[in-house]
This record gives structure tokens, sequence and C-alpha cells, in this order.
């Protein structure tokens, strides 16, 4: 969740952050429950959705929608989660006991590329009216793949990357974070991710073993596999290059004074 913004050149305002106490410790109090098999996947997304459609705590959301990802929908079940899964709802805890403050932003960013884009399917329709379904409107084709794929890679691709996350500190953004944090909220405390969790399954049979396998392709077959896909779908792809690109900003604050429970 981002509120959209053009992008503009003038001194960025104050942000103005919103902290929901009593939609966090709802939240905190639904993560602890499920973690602690006291509701099953059903009541914790019932929870979890209704708290988060009640508060405009930045937070809240996130949380909510990260955590979407590690019940299922349609099979009611007890807490199944990794030992990542498990430390990340223990970070989420962390942050949301804390006063730590959470603000994201979209900016919309017109450029070149859109000109470039649109210049390239006057081109093709051009090519298609003068030489029809020939060997030079396939190699007008393939070069507009080419040349899309290179502005993905060049323009687009740097703004999703600034999107990544840390995987091993999220919802914060560094170690430091986390240890600021934990020094504001004197009851938290670490759990061990139980052993027993290891043998859970949400689906059990082929389902299950074909959930938990993974397909590693290698790279010199993946890309070429890809840009093959991608000439594909290019009149997709150039109506989606054709919309502005999205800077998106994270903003996380660790407080400095301790938060009471």
């Amino acid at each position: 969740m981002c509120r959209v913004e053009n992008r503009i050149n003038t001194p960025q305002s104050t942000e103005e952050f919103m902290i929901d106490r009593a939609a966090r410790d709802e939240i905190v109090a639904a993560i602890e429950a499920y973690m602690n098999d006291e509701i099953t996947a059903f009541a914790f997304a019932d929870t979890t959705h209704r708290i988060a459609t009640s508060t405009k705590d930045e937070a809240v959301g996130e949380a909510v929608e990260t955590l979407w990802y590690f019940y299922d929908d349609i099979t009611n079940h007890k807490i199944v989660a990794n030992k990542e899964e498990w430390n990340l709802m223990q970070r989420f805890i962390l942050f949301l006991q804390s006063d730590a403050e959470l603000a994201t932003k979209c900016e919309r960013q017109w450029s070149v590329t859109q000109i470039v884009v649109l210049c390239l399917i006057a081109f093709i329709v051009l090519f298609a009216w003068i030489f029809g379904e020939s060997w030079v409107l396939l190699i007008t084709w393939i070069g507009a793949g080419a040349l899309t794929w290179e502005i993905d890679r060049r323009f687009r691709a740097p703004l999703r990357a600034g999107r990544l996350i840390d995987v091993t500190t999220f919802p914060f953004d560094s170690s430091l974070d986390i240890i600021r944090a934990a020094r504001t909220v004197s009851n938290f405390h670490k759990r061990r991710f139980p052993p027993e969790l290891a043998k859970r399954h949400i689906r059990t049979g082929w389902l299950g073993r074909l959930g938990d396998t993974q397909i590693h392709i290698p790279r010199p077959i993946l890309l070429p596999l890809a840009f093959i896909g991608w000439t594909i779908i290019l009149p997709c792809v150039l109506f989606w290059q054709l919309l502005p690109l999205y800077a998106h900003q994270r903003t996380v604050i660790i407080p400095t004074v301790s938060h009471q429970q």
C-alpha cells in the first residue's frame, strides 16, 4: 500500500505517520495465537483482515499483506511455517509492539521511454501495413522485443530492485534496527523455532510433494526462454511500458523512547 504522487522538483513535505496502538496490539495477539496453535488459518485470516480494514496504520496493513502468504485460503489448518517464516512473524511482533513508524510512497515518473515505445508501436503498425506478413515484419517484431527488453532492463528493473527487501531483517531495514527496536520493548522475547513444525504440511500426498518441489533452470537456458516468451506477448509488453514508471519509497523510523506494554 502506498500513496501515488507525480514526481515534482519541490522540497518534500514532512511525513505524517499513523500509529494505531489498539490495532497493533490486536494484530500481535492474533499472530501469537496463530503461532501458539490457539487459532487456525481461517480464524487468523478473518481476524487480521478485519483489523487491517479498520485502521490507517500502514504497518498493520503491511503485516497483514505479508502474512497472507503464510496460510492457505482453501484448507483450514494450524500454523505451517518454516524457520524463516517463524522468525519473520516474530519480527513483525517486535515491529508492532514497538512504536516503529512506517510510511510508503510511490512516485509516478513519466520519461522518454514512453515516447520511444509509442514510436515503436507506430513503426510496427507501419511495417505491417507496408510489408504484411513477411520476414521484414518478423525481424521488426524481434527487434522491437529486444528494444523493449533493454528498456525494461535499464529503466524499470532498477526501480523494481529498489523495492527488494532483505528477507533476513524485514520488516526492519537492518539488524541494527531490530536491536534498537528490541531495546524499546521490555517484554519481547524471541522464541525458538519448534522442531515439530518442520514436519507439518498444508497438503499431503502428491499435492504436498508438488508444492514443496523447487525447479531451478540454469540461466543460459532461462534467458532465451524468457526472451521468447517476452517476444510472444510483445503487445502486452508495449502497453505495459506505455504506463509510467513507479518509484517506491519505504521509510522505517525506530523510536528512541521505550514503549511499555
